[in-house]
Formats: structure tokens, C-alpha cells, sequence
């Protein structure tokens, strides 16, 4: 019998559904599902939840699997997920429930570790700003004086795969390297520091760790307030690692020289956010991940994983071991 399997992607959100099919070594039907992130009628997320709530295997890109529809899935088995991060999933929900949930650790690393430097010379040499002046016919107010990454102190928040990419371009590029993780890491090319002494020193922080309950809210106004009155904050982790108000705060009151952010607390951002009225903010829509290359890795993670669950065995990345198994 063919099993069900369902992914959560959209058109702007998606898997490379070719590269997962190539690693499903098993009979099965597969159904994408647009589960979106942001609020949904009820009505809306009746119809999702039960297009769900079919699947033996889920691919999870796009939404939130709460307690709730965990509860529905009677038949499920396994519950990918579309990187590194599990804060889509109630992971306790799923492991009462006797399911696997799964991450592709690595997987997204270079994607990431790159589009982080990108957002840090975007916002080192203003080349958002400039661009828009350029369009605007405005050539000679485009030109701003910017500053090199060579010599200035990185302070990475966060030692796991994707920060030691980090330091590892950072090094390449003659920055000082900093770090502050809870536990020493024993990097060649970062030296590991308190909190304090990160965020009063570094010319640029950037964020590296995951969202869980004890990393939600961690970076609020007692460390923002340290920040040298020139340094950029960069967070391509997750939104809610930060507290939201307190960041808006810093950047209306120029607390520091302005923020490069790609994640937030609430995805998408409203009409109403008051990041957008900012001047001294790069935002991008949760996309450091988003390579073709990365996708491909994500998807032959998942797809292994998922097949060898369905198959009766125990899944490479599980991040959990389930009840009863």
C-alpha cells in the first residue's frame, strides 16, 4: 500500500520536491499542502488541518504544527522538518503521540553562513540605500563612504554549524573573531568571550543560535544597550531570540548604527510593523536559507529520514525518541 505524504510549501516558501522523490525508496502518494505561517480563518484552518491530518510523513516548510493538530494525525509516523530549527513543531506533542520529528542539521549552514555576509556588507557599505538613490535618478547622493569588514571585531552569538561558517568567512576576510556560546566550542578562529564583553566590543553581532525555551527572548535591552554607537546587529537565526519591543526601541532611539534582519517574531511582518517605517534596518522575508542548492540538501535529509521511518527504522537526524518506540 502506497504511503501518504504530505509537504507544507508555497510558491515563495518551497522543496525541491524532485530531490526528495529521488530519495523516497518506498510506494507513495504525495500531496503539497500551502500551509501558510501568518493567521488563518477557521474555516481556512479546518481545510489544512485536514489535508493533514491524512499524512503518514510530513514535510514541514511553511506553518506551525501545534498540539492540537498533532492530535488529529492518527496515522502519522514521522515529521520532517525543513532544516535545522524544531520551533514549528510541538516536539513534546509529537513524541507522547509516538512520532518521530526529524531536522537536517548542517543542511543549511552555507546558505545561511553566506547570506550573512551579505546582509553585513549590505549594511557596512549602505548598498540598499544606494541602490534605491540610484533608481531614483539621484546618482551623487547614492555615494556614501562606507566601512571595510577587515579589522573590525565579529561577535557571533551561537557556535553551532552555521556560526562556525561564520567565523570561518569572517577569518578569511581579516575580521577578529569573537564568540559567546554556553559552552566553549574550541574553534581555531574564534575566541570565546562573555556576553558583555561581545556586545560592548564587536563592531558587528550576529545571531547563531536556535529558538527554544531557553534562547526565546534571550537578547533584550540589557544587551542591546551595550552595543557600540556604531556597530550593526545581524539576525538571520530566528526573530523570537530577540525581544521585539525592545530592539524597535534601540533602533528608534539609535542606540546603535541599525540592524540587518531576515527573521522576526511575527512572519510575515504586518502592514503596521514599525520595522518598516525604520531608516536603519535591511530586511529580507526568511530567505538566508533559501539556495537551490540548499533546498536540494534539505530535501535528500528528508527524504532518507522519512523513508526509513516508514520502513519500520529508526531516522538518521530524530531529535526525539518517540513513546512506545
Amino acid at each position: 500500500m502506497k504511503k501518504h505524504i504530505v509537504v507544507t510549501a508555497t510558491k515563495d516558501m518551497p522543496v525541491d520536491v524532485d530531490t526528495l522523490k529521488q530519495y523516497l525508496t518506498l510506494e507513495y502518494d504525495l500531496e503539497i499542502v500551502p500551509l501558510p505561517f501568518g493567521d488563518m480563518s477557521l474555516a481556512e484552518r479546518e481545510a489544512y488541518w485536514t489535508l493533514i491530518a491524512r499524512a503518514e510523513a510530513l514535510f514541514v516548510r511553511t506553518g506551525v504544527i501545534p498540539y492540537e493538530l498533532v492530535g488529529q494525525c492518527r496515522g502519522l509516523k514521522v515529521i520532517a522538518l525543513h532544516g535545522v530549527g524544531v520551533d514549528q513543531v510541538d516536539v513534546k506533542a509529537a513524541t507522547e503521540a509516538g512520532i518521530y520529528v526529524t531536522n537536517a542539521p548542517g543542511g543549511n549552514a552555507q546558505a545561511v553562513a553566506e547570506f550573512t555576509f551579505a546582509l553585513m556588507l549590505s549594511a557596512m557599505r549602505q548598498i540598499p540605500r544606494a541602490n534605491q538613490f540610484v533608481k531614483h535618478g539621484q546618482w551623487d547622493t547614492a555615494r556614501t563612504v562606507g566601512r571595510e569588514l577587515r579589522g573590525k571585531k565579529l561577535g557571533i552569538i551561537g557556535l553551532g554549524n552555521i556560526g562556525e561558517l561564520v567565523a570561518l568567512l569572517a577569518h578569511a576576510f581579516g575580521m577578529d573573531v569573537v564568540y559567546w556560546d554556553r559552552v566553549d566550542q574550541g574553534s581555531e578562529v574564534a575566541k570565546l568571550v562573555t556576553e558583555d564583553e561581545l556586545f560592548k566590543t564587536a563592531d558587528i553581532v550576529s545571531v547563531h543560535v536556535g529558538l527554544n525555551d531557553s534562547t526565546r527572548g534571550f537578547i533584550d535591552r540589557s544587551h542591546l544597550s551595550l552595543m557600540k554607537h556604531d556597530a550593526w546587529l545581524i539576525n538571520t537565526a530566528r526573530g523570537g531570540v530577540i525581544v521585539q519591543a525592545d530592539l524597535i526601541q534601540a533602533l528608534e532611539e539609535q542606540w546603535f548604527a541599525g540592524a540587518a534582519l531576515d527573521v522576526f517574531e511575527q512572519e510575515p511582518l504586518t502592514s503596521y510593523s514599525p520595522f518598516l517605517q525604520l531608516s536603519n534596518v535591511i530586511l529580507t522575508p526568511h530567505m538566508a536559507g533559501s539556495s537551490k542548492e540548499c533546498l536540494m540538501r534539505l530535501a535528500e535529509v528528508a527524504g532518507k529520514d522519512i523513508s526509513a521511518v516508514l520502513k519500520g527504522n529508526k531516522p538518521q537526524y530524530a531529535v526525539n525518541q518517540p513513546w512506545g518506540l
